[in-house]
């Protein structure tokens, strides 16, 4: 058996073992998970909820002067966290890139991360929880890797089921998730088709576990518009809404690589770049509140007020979310992208529907969000797993069109090109 997983014989004793060892390092996953979500919903209720009430100012977002203090805040402690522990903050892609690559997650690399990140999320920051999850997983899963001191070939299948069971019991797609963690692999050739059976067994443990001790389902909160059925126009609809969402990924990709480029001198002082991406997050998050956080739970604002709000502000939100997540990912706070795209997908595919109100919202909605998000995840297929698990299986084909024209628009334009390894 080797480390990408090619020499794994799938039907002997010894591979069955395995599989038992996946499904629990899936279980540790999710119980991470599961530990990660209730930190995060009870500081975020102190901080945005029962702090300025206590300070006699309501709703924390409705005060521009709290959310710019608590942003900055945020800055602070998530740039201090750098400086302490000297652990530069690392995209996804970069996690990604550095399983497939060494078939282990540096421990102290993934857990200073999930730190970092959980900070920055508490704080308000534009960005998702899937990359500290990523980081933190695959650190605990190599951990305990080399306390069992389990072999190097070994070590690569329990790190990648423990980020398979994270992202099955997170995004509750076993398949999706497991295919997302693959998917980049298979195409560098570091990884084999085999190690998704270990990864598709821990995600579904935990994505079991997950449910049964929070009843949560990844879009189980959202209440989608209805679709009444695929029609042969909506194909085309399709094409050119996915074409839309990948340009509006490669102008993520553009400005993250030009922001990027710009702070890389100032690397040496992480204090300093944190407190500016947090003023830049709570100025613009006390004028538009909506973009603060990382956009999971804002959806269905934005489903619901879509008519209220209007085309401009909607493509505001949009574009706005777009680069505060890119400030923050660039300036020093550790997290992910997936659900900042989806909610810059989904304000600007509302956009859409307002505007031509004869393509149906849900179209409008899963076309522009994938579309965006393939062209920061690369991976086709997983997204269409994932994408259709939040909406109506009907419409697969609509979305399987929106995510396949957008990842030959953006194919050759990387967020991390060559991402092998972290950076730093």
């Amino acid at each position: 058996m080797t480390a990408d997983g090619s020499g794994l014989d799938i039907r002997s004793r010894p591979f069955y073992k395995l599989l038992a060892l996946c499904a629990l390092f899936g279980t540790l996953a999710a119980l991470l998970t599961v530990g990660f979500a209730a930190v995060y919903r009870t500081g975020s209720q102190i901080l945005w909820t029962w702090l300025p009430g206590q300070l006699g100012l309501g709703e924390g977002v409705g005060s521009p002067l709290f959310v710019i203090v608590l942003c900055l805040t945020g800055g602070l402690l998530v740039g201090a966290i750098t400086r302490l522990t000297r652990v530069p903050p690392h995209l996804l892609a970069e996690e990604l890139g550095e399983l497939t690559t060494s078939g282990r997650m540096d421990p102290r690399h993934g857990l200073v991360g999930m730190l970092r990140g959980l900070v920055g999320l508490l704080f308000g920051g534009s960005i998702g929880p899937e990359g500290p999850l990523t980081g933190g997983s695959g650190a605990l899963g190599t951990l305990l890797a080399d306390r069992l001191r389990l072999p190097g070939p070994a070590t690569a299948a329990v790190t990648y089921a423990s980020i398979s069971g994270m992202f099955g019991s997170f995004l509750s797609s076993p398949f999706g998730m497991a295919i997302l963690t693959i998917e980049g692999g298979l195409e560098k050739g570091k990884l084999s088709w085999k190690l998704l059976i270990p990864g598709i067994v821990a995600s579904s443990v935990g994505y079991v576990i997950f449910f049964l001790i929070t009843g949560y389902t990844f879009g189980g909160m959202y209440e989608f518009p209805a679709y009444e059925g695929l029609r042969a126009v909506h194909l085309a609809y399709a094409l050119i809404l996915g074409l839309m969402g990948g340009a509006a990924g490669l102008l993520f990709i553009w400005l993250f690589k030009a922001m990027r480029k710009v702070s890389l001198p100032a690397r040496s002082r992480p204090v300093g770049l944190a407190l500016l991406a947090g003023l830049v997050l709570g100025v613009i998050g006390s004028a538009l509140p909506l973009t603060l956080f990382s956009g999971e739970a804002e959806i269905q604002v934005l489903i619901d007020r879509a008519a209220e709000l209007g085309i401009a502000t909607l493509v505001v939100l949009g574009m706005v979310k777009i680069a505060l997540t890119v400030t923050c990912l660039s300036l020093g706070w550790s997290g992910g992208y997936i659900f900042p795209s989806f909610f810059a997908g989904a304000a600007l595919g509302l956009a859409v529907h307002l505007a031509l109100p004869f393509i149906p919202e849900a179209v409008c909605l899963t076309c522009v969000i994938a579309g965006l998000s393939v062209a920061l995840l690369r991976s086709p297929i997983a997204l269409t797993f994932i994408i259709q698990t939040l909406f109506d299986a009907r419409l697969a084909p609509v979305i399987a069109i929106a995510v396949l024209a957008a990842f030959l628009l953006t194919y050759r334009v990387e967020l991390i090109p060559g991402a092998e390894a972290p950076a730093g």
